[in-house]
C-alpha cells in the first residue's frame, strides 16, 4: 500500500472516533427503535461500508477508505453497548459469569485464529485480496442478527414493560367496583319490621 507510518496511525485513530461516536448515539437510538431493531438497522444502514476500506491508498482513496472505516467502527460500537446490555438482561444472575467467560473466550479466539489466517492468506494471494476478503466479512457480518426474530422486537427478552407513573412494577392492575362493566351492584339492605327503620321516627313527648 506503500503509506507513511502517520497516515496509517491516522486511518486507525478514525476507528476510534467511530467506536467512541457509537458507544454515544447507542442509548438515545435505541430508547426510539428499541434494541432489536437499532441493532438491525444499524448493520443494514453501516455494514456495506466495510466494502470500501480494501479501497485504501493513496489521496482520495485513503479518505474514502477512512469514511467507510468510521461507518464501521460506529457499528462496532453501538454494538458493544446494546448486545452486551442485552445479553446481560436476559442471562440469569447466576450464569452471568459463565456467559461473559463464553463469550470473551470465542471473541479473543476469532481475532487470534483470524490474524493467523489473514497472515496466511496475504501470503498467498497478496495484501489487496486479502483485504478485500475482510472486507466482504465486514459488510455480511450483520446478516446473523438482521435475518434473526431480534430485529422485530421492541423491548428485548426478560424486560418486563414500564410500568406507569404512580404504579409498582409487578402490581396488579386495580378495578373500580363502582365503574367496573358487567359488575353488579349489591341491592340495599331490606328494613327490619318494627324497627323504625321503615317508618318515620316520632318525636319525643
Amino acid at each position: 500500500m506503500h503509506l507513511p507510518a502517520g497516515a496509517l496511525g491516522l486511518f486507525w485513530a478514525v476507528g476510534g472516533v467511530g467506536i467512541l461516536l457509537g458507544s454515544r448515539c447507542a442509548r438515545p437510538i435505541s430508547a426510539r427503535l428499541g434494541d432489536g431493531r437499532t441493532l438491525a438497522l444499524a448493520g443494514l444502514c453501516l455494514a456495506p461500508a466495510g466494502l470500501l476500506v480494501p479501497l485504501i491508498g493513496d489521496g482520495p482513496w485513503l479518505l474514502l477508505a477512512g469514511a467507510g472505516w468510521l461507518l464501521v467502527s460506529l457499528k462496532t460500537g453501538m454494538d458493544n453497548v446494546l448486545g452486551v446490555s442485552l445479553r446481560q438482561r436476559m442471562t440469569p444472575d447466576p450464569l452471568l459469569g459463565r456467559m461473559n467467560a463464553t463469550f470473551r473466550f470465542l471473541l479473543f479466539g476469532a481475532l487470534a485464529v483470524g490474524s493467523a489466517i489473514s497472515g496466511l492468506l496475504g501470503e498467498l494471494i497478496g495484501p489487496h485480496a486479502t483485504l478485500w476478503l475482510g472486507g466482504v466479512v465486514l459488510a455480511t457480518a450483520f446478516l446473523p442478527v438482521y435475518l434473526s426474530p431480534l430485529r422485530t422486537r421492541r423491548r428485548p427478552l426478560g424486560v418486563p414493560p414500564v410500568a406507569p407513573p404512580g404504579v409498582l412494577p409487578g402490581a396488579p392492575p386495580t378495578v373500580d367496583a363502582a365503574t367496573s362493566p358487567g359488575r353488579r351492584r349489591a341491592p340495599a339492605a331490606s328494613p327490619v319490621p318494627g324497627s323504625g327503620a321503615d317508618e318515620g321516627c316520632a318525636p319525643a313527648r
